[in-house]
């Protein structure tokens, strides 16, 4: 009996595997090849792309990920080609107007949207998971969205607890993000996601190709991302008013970008947005809270998944910790 034929038959692959550590070096290094070879040089370079983020210059980034990729042919690569803003969507958004218009609540002022993986990787056999989308609706009661510029907003994300924790609206919306599957499943399953910088890579002289596709490919998932977001915004609409805030949530390129125009400041916090490019980050933040003797129970930890998400209160049993530290997710 052929091995492949049995019913528990399950392929495991060996290191001449695509993707794995097996990789077909140019003859040449390609340029980022030598830049990320300097650990400041690379985090140089990491920084221009999120700042275009996170100014919402989506069509930029690509244009720059693009001309990188071109020089390179592996598995990565050939998938980000692959993934042209036309193939990637949100699904769903052209429901928002008419579930507003029957919504009797206070008006919606911002919508967060963050790209994220689930904590559990262990899929199916075969099977290529899309990424998440956290959603969540405001109003002003929480946050005065409507009249606060895009550097009051970035700000209160840097906060350890922003205003709109736990006050998002009751609202039954959902959406998915499309045309993601195939290289999301390769990035999360990407063997070659370190440049150790000790000789173990194999190479010399340059940094290796699989590790520059891999960071290529991450911003480049983040990129078309936002590209979906930005394209479902212009042909659907959003609520009058209503700010829009999009980001990526721990899949290794992380920006945060409020789209639309610029409003009038508060005068509540920095504002410069771009000066301060931690405000940007989607990492864990921890929140030591104040003593309080009066106080019988504690917020959980703040991330920007709890931007991006409400947090919901921690119970006496502590529930898993992708709720406690992430809030509620809205899924399809």
């Amino acid at each position: 009996m052929n091995a492949q034929s049995h019913p528990h038959f399950v392929p495991i692959p060996d290191a001449a595997t695509e993707g794995l550590r097996a990789y077909r070096e140019p003859a040449e290094p390609h340029p980022l090849q030598l830049t990320f070879l300097d650990p400041d040089a690379e985090q140089a370079w990491v920084t221009e792309i999120a700042e275009l983020l996170n100014g919402g210059r989506a069509d930029e980034a690509d244009a720059r990920l693009s001309a990188e990729l071109a020089g390179f042919d592996g598995k990565l690569a050939r998938l980000c080609q692959a993934a042209t803003p036309a193939t990637v969507h949100i699904e769903g958004w052209d429901d928002l107007l008419p579930i507003l218009a029957e919504w009797e609540g206070p008006p919606v002022t911002a919508i967060t949207i963050g790209l994220t993986n689930p904590p559990d990787l262990a899929f199916e056999p075969g099977a290529n998971p899309e990424p998440e989308l956290l959603i969540g609706l405001y109003s002003d009661d929480c946050f005065p969205f409507s009249r606060a510029s895009k550097a009051d907003i970035v700000a209160e994300c840097g906060k350890d607890l922003p205003a709109w924790v736990n006050a998002d609206e009751d609202v039954e919306f959902y959406c998915t993000v499309r045309g993601l599957a195939d290289l999301n499943a390769a990035l999360i399953h990407w063997k070659h996601r370190h440049f150790l910088r000790d000789g173990r890579d194999g190479v010399e002289g340059r940094a290796p190709g699989g590790y520059v596709e891999y960071v290529l490919g991450n911003w480049l998932r983040a990129t078309r991302f936002l590209q979906a977001v930005q394209r479902a915004v212009a042909e659907h609409g959003t609520p009058d008013g209503a700010r829009i805030i999009a980001g990526t949530v721990e899949i290794n390129a992380d920006f945060v970008a409020v789209l639309g125009d610029d409003r009038g400041e508060l005068g509540t916090g920095p504002k410069s947005a771009s000066a301060e490019p931690s405000f940007a980050t989607l990492t864990v933040k921890p929140w030591v809270p104040r003593e309080d003797p009066t106080a019988e129970t504690f917020e959980p930890a703040a991330t920007l998944r709890q931007r991006l998400a409400v947090a919901e209160p921690e119970p006496a049993a502590r529930p898993g910790l992708f709720k406690r530290l992430f809030g509620r997710l809205r899924r399809s």
